[in-house]
């Protein structure tokens, strides 16, 4: 009788003690919008702080942060996210090369957030 009841807790236990996915890091920038193409491994094309085209290495470093203002409805409007994060680049990512401005969701439906990418 005993063995009977140690089965079914034997199986809750091992089925919830099975890890969950792990939620996306920092790093992830999902819902991009213009300026970072990238190629296959190799290189990317971006678009520079004076507006041209150019083409950077594989050695580049990144950095992403929220940018300041928080949750709007507008940040798609004129560039906005993108201007945010190339006004805030100059204290948070001093000598960029290139800048990518993500608007994310999250906040309230048809409000979002605008996550900033630099290379440097």
């Amino acid at each position: 009788m005993r063995i009977q009841l140690l089965i079914p807790g034997l199986l809750l236990t091992l089925i919830s003690a099975t890890p969950l996915p792990n939620p996306p890091t920092d790093h992830e920038t999902p819902n991009l919008e213009t300026s970072l193409l990238q190629e296959p491994q190799t290189k990317a094309v971006i678009l520079s702080p004076d507006g041209n085209m150019a083409t950077l290495g594989p050695d580049m470093a990144v950095k992403n942060w929220q940018a300041a203002g928080g949750c709007k409805r507008d940040w798609d409007e004129n560039r906005r996210c993108l201007n945010q994060c190339i006004g805030e680049a100059n204290t948070r990512c001093v000598g960029w090369k290139s800048m990518t401005g993500v608007i994310q969701g999250g906040c309230f439906p048809g409000w979002n957030t605008c996550r900033c990418v630099c290379e440097y």
